[in-house]
């Protein structure tokens, strides 16, 4: 079967490699989040069904746009068209991804002369975070987890302030703990000039991980009166009080309501595909400050795609992580796996040196959020 769905902006790869710098440039892969994000690429999406599934994986990975800095171009997106949950839930859907669009992917990416290649969303779980072999070489692949471990405590912080907390003394939770964007985030967190208290949070069955990583913790923070916790899903307690949150679970559906959001001053959203509904998101806004997890670029720096952030100057974290390791001229595959606190503060630094910053409160649907009045403009 051959899919009828027209792309909105297909760029051939001799046409990339002709304009990139000949010495190579980098590309930010990722999935379609959600059936919704398929209208940022197809002229006629439809209504989610049997045979439009069937479509959807017929379509090839493919660029819908350049990445530029200034003046030139550096990278390009690619995108792989199928929404997150037709295949994360399973072994079968995985094993289909993986052969359909990650390597199919990649050899675009190789095309196009791309040397390195930032992966976003979920994209790093279908390559068990760059340990799984792949069938190239080239390009060169980073999962974006310390840049995005880096960010999420800069977020954090950031938030303390405009919620008039004093981040030092704040308890601080981290939904998806034992995961291993939650493990780095946690480690980075606990490392670097840590909050008072820091929650672990995550499913009943990882109740022993968590238990390991709070021992982890309290051996590499610097802080010694730092406490930690931990609390699992399905337990006989009530959630813990905390003053704010940090959201790296990867769910398939919604599983915090607008009077759990209430009960914190901030969350900091980099769940996938979201830790909360839409309409639990708006109808906290009188309660509680819940933003999405992204970073500006430096001046120049555009994306050239729509994604669900204030400007095309702002990217996710992990396009981020391409971009710097790219300038970097790193010659080997940057991050993969978890992450040591080393590492994310090298990157950390990397990102201050490239000049990307924290953009305004942006909620999660990509509306800016003014917190001062309380409402979306």
């Amino acid at each position: 079967m051959k899919s009828n769905l027209t792309l909105i902006r297909n760029l051939e790869p001799d046409h990339v490699r002709s304009l990139l710098p000949k010495e190579g440039g980098f590309g930010f892969l990722f999935h379609a989040t959600d059936w919704k994000t398929l209208d940022f690429i197809f002229h006629n999406a439809k209504e989610r069904s049997p045979s439009f599934e069937k479509e959807l994986w017929d379509c090839k990975p493919f660029v819908p746009s350049f990445i530029s800095d200034g003046n030139s171009l550096v990278g390009v997106n690619i995108v792989m068209p199928i929404p997150i949950d037709i295949w994360i839930g399973n072994s079968k859907g995985l094993r289909e991804f993986r052969e359909k669009q990650f390597f199919p992917a990649l050899e675009l990416a190789n095309k196009c002369n791309l040397k390195m290649v930032a992966m976003g969303a979920s994209t790093p779980y279908v390559c068990n975070y760059g340990k799984l072999p792949r069938p190239l070489a080239n390009p060169l692949i980073t999962t974006g987890h310390a840049a995005t471990a880096a960010t999420l405590k800069k977020w954090a912080v950031l938030a303390s302030k405009e919620t008039n907390c004093d981040y030092k003394k704040i308890k601080l939770a981290i939904f998806g703990a034992a995961g291993r964007l939650g493990k780095a985030v946690s480690q980075f967190v606990a490392y670097s000039d840590p909050p008072q208290e820091i929650i672990l949070i995550d499913l009943q069955n990882k109740v022993g991980l968590l238990k390991t990583q709070a021992n982890e913790l309290l051996s590499l923070t610097k802080r010694k009166d730092l406490k930690i916790s931990i609390y699992c899903f399905g337990s006989l307690t009530a959630m813990p009080k905390f003053d704010g949150a940090i959201l790296v679970s990867n769910n398939s559906v919604s599983y915090l309501n607008e009077h759990d959001l209430g009960t914190a001053k901030f969350w900091i959203d980099d769940s996938h595909p979201r830790a909360a509904s839409l309409e639990a998101e708006i109808g906290s806004r009188n309660k509680t400050l819940y933003v999405e997890c992204y970073t500006r670029g430096p001046e120049g720096f555009n994306t050239d795609f729509p994604f669900r952030l204030p400007s095309s100057q702002d990217c996710y974290t992990c396009c981020a992580e391409g971009y710097i390791s790219w300038k970097e001229g790193i010659r080997e595959d940057f991050i993969t796996g978890i992450p040591e606190v080393k590492k994310i503060e090298y990157v950390d630094n990397l990102l201050n040196k490239y000049q990307f910053n924290l953009g305004p409160f942006s909620g999660k649907n990509g509306q800016i959020i003014n917190h001062q009045i309380k409402k979306i403009i």
